[in-house]
Order: C-alpha cells, then structure tokens, then sequence
C-alpha cells in the first residue's frame, strides 16, 4: 500500500497537482519519518509548488540529519545552497556554508561554497581568508588563486589581486587566456577599466579566436566611453563567430544602453533583428531603445 501511495504522489506531482502530492507525502511522513527519501520529494514538491518555506523546512531537516551522521553526503547541503543562491539569501547562505565547514573541517569542497559565498555577501575579509587557507592547502591549484584574486581586487588590493591571476597563469600556462579574461570581468565588475582592458588584451593576446573575450573587450570600452572601439571589438566576435552575430548584436546593444547610447544601441538591436527576424525579444529591445531615444518609432519588418 506504501508504495502504491508514493507512486500516486510521484505522479501527482508531476501532473502539477502538488497539493495532493503534498498530502500524501505529508501522511507518509507520519508513518515513516526516517525516510529520507521522502522527506526530499516533499521539499521538491513544495519548491514546485511555490512554498519555498516548506521545501526549505524540509531540507532543513535532513541537513540536521547530515551533520551528525558518520558520513556527510551533503544532498540537502546542495540543495539549500542552491536555493539561497537563487534567492540571494546571501546571509543565510554564509551562515550555513560556516556551520557545516565547522562540522566538516578540511573539506576543499565546502571551504571553496563558503568562500564563493561571502564573496556573493560582501564580506570580502572572510573571504580572502577562506582562499588564502585554500591556496595554502592546494597551492597548485589555479582556481583559488583567481578566486583570491577577485576577493582582493573587491577589497580594493588591485595590484595584489592582479598577482594572485597572474600565479594562476604561470601554474597553468594553457589556461591563462581564461583567467586573464576572467581578470578583466572582476576588475570591470568594481570599475576598474583601464586594468580590465589591459587584462582581457592578454587573453586575446594569449587566444585571439575566442569570440566572447573580444565580446568582452567591446563591454570595457563602452563601460570607458569608448563606443566606436568597443563596437569593433563587437565585429570582430561577429567574424569569428557568424551564425551567431544576432546574439552578439542583441549583447552590444544591452551594453550600450547601460551605458545611455541609446541611438547606438537601437542601431545594434536593428541589426540583431535583421539577422533573427523571427526573435520577439531583439523586437522589443528595439522598440524600448526607439522610445528612450524619444523617436517613439514602431518596428516594422527589417
């Protein structure tokens, strides 16, 4: 009968009749609270049915569970961690990825979400910290090295930050177009242009046939004024990349309007929807950037 009960459950859940799903899960529960198995369906269960404070009740429960078995598999971890994140919940987050390091001292893993996680917080002290413990434990390991970084350059250490990228490089040579690049994204991300730009030519020296770094290039000169630069910068993704240039087009004209060139950006939308007539969303970029613009103009076929 037990099984019969959880089939229909299962199958009412994925018919979108939650509610029922939820009851039986529910009456199941007072019958077998130790199963675990059940106890994540009604979390999924309730996360789909838009009660976050169920699902988070019931992950809630069995990360208790967690902690203080003999092995942490860290199931209800992962889930809660993804949930916080999708929810900005930053300090939630932070507090739980503390609590389970402290029970689980040592794991790479879980030291790598705390420090991801105060970073998404703010808190960039405990944050170089947490990476300066990783890159102590795994010295040749370049992902906590750009992660370092990063927290360095937020704390406005730029040059030391820079450094942590540049050992990542020398660690691993091959890879360095993409922490260069990756260097150029956090030093764009808390304003610092002129090093952005100098990071991201390197990985364009290192690789030039990566469209999204040259992608990249154009956002750091718009964000710097320069618009002609970074619209070049913009085709010349576009000549690497073809099939794809209403997608880059759609992406130059979103960082032009961020930026307030409105009449350069409807003229990047424009052609983004030229090149995918059928794609609703370049359509009402455009028109947005036509009425910013003060033109109040109706987009018509290109």
């Amino acid at each position: 009968m037990t099984e019969n009960q959880r089939t229909r459950a299962d199958a009412s859940v994925k018919a979108g009749n939650y509610q029922e799903g939820i009851a039986i899960y529910r009456r199941l529960l007072a019958e077998h609270p130790d199963d675990d198995s059940l106890v994540m369906s009604l979390a999924w269960a309730c996360e789909d049915s838009g009660d976050r404070d169920g699902a988070l009740a019931c992950l809630e429960r069995l990360l208790e569970k967690e902690l203080t078995g003999t092995v942490f598999t860290g199931f209800a971890f992962d889930e809660l961690v993804r949930i916080y994140r999708a929810e900005s919940l930053h300090e939630k987050l932070c507090a739980l990825c503390e609590r389970v390091v402290a029970a689980c001292p040592g794991d790479t893993s879980l030291l790598f979400t705390l420090g991801d996680a105060c970073l998404r917080a703010d808190k960039t002290g405990r944050a170089i910290e947490v990476f300066e413990i990783l890159s102590g434990m795994e010295p040749d390991a370049p992902v906590y090295l750009c992660s370092l970084g990063t927290a360095r350059i937020a704390t406005g250490h730029v040059r030391e930050g820079i450094a942590a990228y540049e050992r990542a490089a020398l660690i691993d040579p091959e890879a360095g177009h993409t922490f260069f690049d990756r260097l150029g994204q956090a030093l764009l991300r808390f304003g610092h242009f002129s090093e952005a730009e100098e990071a991201v030519g390197k990985s364009i020296d290192i690789d030039s046939g990566n469209p999204s770094t040259h992608c990249s290039l154009g956002d750091i000169l718009i964000g710097q004024g320069k618009v002609d630069d970074g619209t070049r910068a913009y085709e010349r993704a576009i000549g690497l990349d073809s099939a794809a240039c209403g997608s880059y087009y759609n992406r130059l004209g979103i960082a032009l309007m961020n930026h307030g060139h409105r009449r350069d950006a409807a003229e990047a939308f424009r052609k983004a929807l030229a090149a995918e007539p059928g794609n609703p969303f370049y359509r009402v970029r455009l028109s947005a950037a036509y009425e910013k613009e003060g033109k109040g103009e109706s987009v018509g076929e290109p």
